[in-house]
């Protein structure tokens, strides 16, 4: 945007990018196992960037130095092995870390402290093995590290390259991974190799590379160590808060992206630069709702950009800035016109934005993130700005995405441009896509989203949009025109006659194609598809381009702590699972609840399971365990659509080995090894494998071979028969209400470090799908019996909490939605809630014991 004259004094003194303040670092490489001949090289190379970097080194294999750190600003464990550190010295180094200090692991760090389940959290991921000395591929996956940054997208190198016990994605920011193709022997399909991650109040930095003496003579691999130790010293800032579920809009390809208005990018290395101007690069592929979009950026001196959000599509620049709003990307200006600022509405946080911020020449990061009107900007992993949109003539409930090139003078380049839309925030449809009516029509406006709007709008008209359901429906939102009197749109639920939710006025804006956003919040229980009515004046009123009507929470996080089991079997065509019992679906199904969305199709991966994955992500579980019964069933035919609609939610995919016939410990083995290998790299995977009825085999020792890079656990609460497993579960909805032998199961599992995931469920009644099945009944009582058992479960302080189920409807222990049914039982009555809001009861009341745990753990 348009400078404001600064002195020269201050510019010099924003600018200027000064060395790193002088610090220490220690470089620690006490071996107890094997001992690598790099070692040398390496403290000679980290001695030579400390020289030119403005850092001393101090080189030690005295473990007793790690008791008295406080001069040192970052540790480096160079190639260190074995067990290093006694119970003292590891209290004085976690304290170090956990306090504010750096931790950086080369190597063989990941070969260290087996013993010590901190330092597998610190270094990220234990060693597992390694094939011989090679030339490999590494992927640059993110090139806004110090790091990294001096890096192509893919980097062809000679070294050692570790296998992992397990893959350290979920829990830490990946730099780089390798491209196993391009080798032999690396066998965990995603294989992360450079990671960084925050650790308490401190910065952890690992990279598997540095085996070999010449790698300490590579300049790039120098660059990379020195980057790293920059990051863990505070010096260079970084994102490296763990990253998931993002979609890439820009990584090298421009396609869905259009230039406005003068001047271009530069498209070269998968980077993005500036010339000229002033214009918008602009992602007119589609709009987008509640998100969260990262991209990197950097500046070269006193430079000028910034990124636009919630614009409608036009091919003038000045409509983003009219209609949208800025984060200002800018070394120098006023308050509220410099870097991380909403441009001429609100400054950043000062003091956090500096602290947070990398001078021009190196790269930065944003998160922006948008829920409903309010805007949070993060730079660097730092909040630094909360803004709430008040303007009824701006909105970012919906909007295009874009940046600016402002000016030949103003150079600015941008990198790995992603996002992730945060779901349940509801639906945004064209107003032209009504599906009934009375008396609109479709009016043609070139300034309109797809040029054409629902027009004609007189008093008394209606419209209904059968793609659109009220159900939790809380907020409406829409962008309006009008040239006449204007008038006012009133929001029902199932029909142009039904319950009103809420109204909202639309004044004149000045012409049909002047448009603004309007919005009101909705009450009352609504079900049934939408329906707006409009009521004012003579005339023609208004005209709707597009619509929004928001549902439930908005971004609320999950829980990887938390996993809940997951049926992929139902069909209805022809009907499978819903006819259990001899009934005669969908009048008659074979569970004694009946689902909101009916006797859905699995298969229906943009509709039904869609759905579910939202309503899971409500709940607050952020682990889906699915049912897999064996390689080619139909259960396995649906994972990949189950595993792609839980990232769209941020959820992962974990494994419910069930007992099809045949099934042996060897067969499980190979079971797991498929499941990786067709699976692993996807970025819902999660490596957990719950084998039920595990009991019917006795001899698991087949799973030494799978359970070093994998969590296997076992159905029962009897330590004696869980011999090769990684921990236990219990699934029985049943049981969970008295929780026989929880405690001593937990109590072994903590002892020798296994997993304890305790079942939970809410009810248990399987009459209508096994008719004169003598089972117990388990009663909800309104939701006392889901209290009580989350209540046991959480007293026994679990690794983590399994959910009996998200929708076995057979055994009526489903949280999914249910709705009242003549002949079948409903949630009417849980938790105080009835109608509408009685059908999600059970997901938000997950959501409170979620929370619980979170607090516990």
């Amino acid at each position: 945007m348009i400078k404001i004259l600064l002195s020269l004094a201050l510019v010099g003194s924003v600018l200027t990018a000064a060395p790193d303040p002088a610090y220490q670092v220690l470089v620690f490489s006490k071996t107890a196992e094997f001992r690598h001949d790099a070692i040398p090289a390496g403290v000679q190379a980290i001695r030579e960037l400390g020289a030119a970097n403005n850092f001393t080194v101090t080189a030690t294999e005295d473990a007793q130095a790690l008791t008295n750190l406080g001069a040192y600003k970052a540790v480096v464990f160079l190639n260190t092995t074995g067990d290093v550190l006694n119970d003292a010295q590891q209290a004085a180094f976690q304290s170090y870390v956990d306090s504010g200090g750096g931790y950086v692991g080369v190597h063989a760090a990941a070969d260290t402290e087996y013993g010590w389940p901190y330092y597998e959290k610190l270094v990220g991921a234990y060693f597992r093995s390694h094939p011989h000395i090679q030339q490999a591929t590494v992927r640059n996956e993110d090139r806004s590290h110090a790091a990294t940054a001096h890096l192509g997208q893919a980097w062809t190198r000679t070294d050692e390259w570790y296998n992992y016990r397990a893959g350290p994605r979920a829990q830490v920011k990946v730099l780089q991974s390798l491209n196993e193709g391009s080798y032999t022997g690396g066998d965990m399909g995603d294989h992360p190799i450079t990671w960084c991650h925050p650790q308490g109040q401190g910065r952890s930095f690992y990279t598997g590379l540095g085996h070999t003496v010449e790698s300490y003579a590579d300049q790039n691999f120098r660059r990379l160590l020195l980057g790293g130790i920059r990051y863990a010293a505070g010096m260079a800032k970084a994102d490296c808060r763990p990253e998931t579920g993002y979609t890439t809009l820009y990584d090298g390809s421009t396609s869905g992206w259009s230039q406005a208005g003068p001047g271009a990018f530069a498209n070269a290395d998968a980077t993005l630069t500036s010339q000229g101007g002033m214009g918008l690069l602009w992602y007119q592929a589609r709009e987008f709702g509640a998100y969260s979009l990262k991209l990197d950026w950097k500046l070269t001196g006193d430079s000028n950009s910034g990124v636009f959000l919630g614009f409608p599509p036009s091919g003038d620049p000045n409509s983003a800035v009219a209609n949208g709003y800025e984060v200002q990307i800018d070394a120098t200006d006023s308050p509220d016109r410099t870097t991380g600022s909403i441009y001429g509405f609100k400054a950043a946080d000062q003091a956090a934005r500096d602290a947070a911020l990398n001078p021009p020449g190196e790269w930065n990061t944003y998160e922006l993130l948008v829920e409903g009107e309010r805007l949070q900007v993060l730079l660097n992993g730092v909040k630094i700005n909360d803004f709430t949109n008040t303007s009824p003539q701006r909105s970012l409930r919906q909007g295009h995405i874009g940046i600016q090139n402002h000016g030949a003078a103003d150079q600015v380049s941008f990198r790995n441009i992603r996002i992730k839309e945060l779901g349940g925030s509801g639906v945004t449809v064209e107003g032209e896509s009504y599906t009934s009516t009375g008396g609109v029509q479709i009016a043609n406006h070139p300034p309109a989203s797809g040029g054409r709007t629902l027009g004609y709008v007189d008093n008394g008209d209606w419209s209904g949009f059968s793609q659109v359901s009220t159900a939790g429906a809380t907020r409406f939102s829409a962008r309006v025109s009008s040239g006449g009197a204007g008038g006012t749109i009133h929001v029902r639920a199932g029909s142009q006659s039904g319950t009103v939710l809420g109204s909202v006025n639309v004044p004149n804006t000045g012409g049909w194609e002047n448009f603004q956003n309007v919005s009101t919040a909705l009450t009352g229980t609504a079900s049934g598809p939408l329906f707006l009515t409009f009521t004012g004046g003579g005339g023609a009123l208004l005209d709707v381009d597009t619509l929004t009507l928001e549902t439930g929470r908005q971004g609320a996080p999950v829980s990887d702590k938390v996993h809940i089991f997951y049926y992929p079997w139902y069909d209805a065509s022809p009907w499978r699972h819903w006819q259990q019992g001899g009934q005669n679906p969908p009048d008659s199904i074979g569970a004694d609840l009946y689902p909101a969305l009916g006797p859905y199709d699995s298969g229906d991966f943009t509709g039904a399971v869609a759905q579910h994955m939202k309503w899971i992500k409500q709940s607050g579980a952020g682990v889906v365990v699915t049912s897999w019964w064996g390689r080619g069933s139909y259960e396995d035919g649906l994972s990949r659509g189950v595993m792609d609609a839980a990232a769209k939610e941020g959820l992962k995919v974990a494994w419910h080995l069930e007992p099809y016939a045949g099934r042996t410990a060897a067969s499980t083995v190979e079971d797991i090894r498929y499941i990786n290998q067709q699976y692993g790299t996807h970025a819902a995977f999660d490596n957990a494998f719950y084998v039920f009825e595990s009991l019917r085999i006795t001899d698991w020792s087949a799973l030494a071979q799978v359970n070093q890079d994998n969590v296997v656990l076992a159905q029962t609460t009897d330590t004696s028969k869980i011999a090769h497993f990684g921990g236990l579960y219990t699934y029985d909805a049943i049981a969970g209400a008295t929780a026989p032998g929880w405690q001593q199961a937990a109590d072994y599992a903590r002892r020798h470090g296994l997993v304890w995931a305790p079942s939970v469920g809410p009810g248990y009644i399987d009459d209508r799908a096994v008719p004169g099945n003598t089972t117990p009944t388990l009663t909800r009582d309104n939701g006392a019996t889901y209290d009580k058992e989350w209540t046991n479960a959480l007293n026994t302080r679990p690794t983590w909490v399994s959910i009996t189920s998200f929708n076995e409807w057979h055994e009526g222990s489903v949280i999914e939605p249910a709705v009242p049914r003549a002949g079948y039982q409903s949630f009417e009555g849980a938790y105080g809630r009835t109608g509408a809001a009685a059908q999600t009861a059970y997901l938000d009341r997950t959501r409170h014991w979620v929370t619980q745990f979170q607090a516990q753990s």
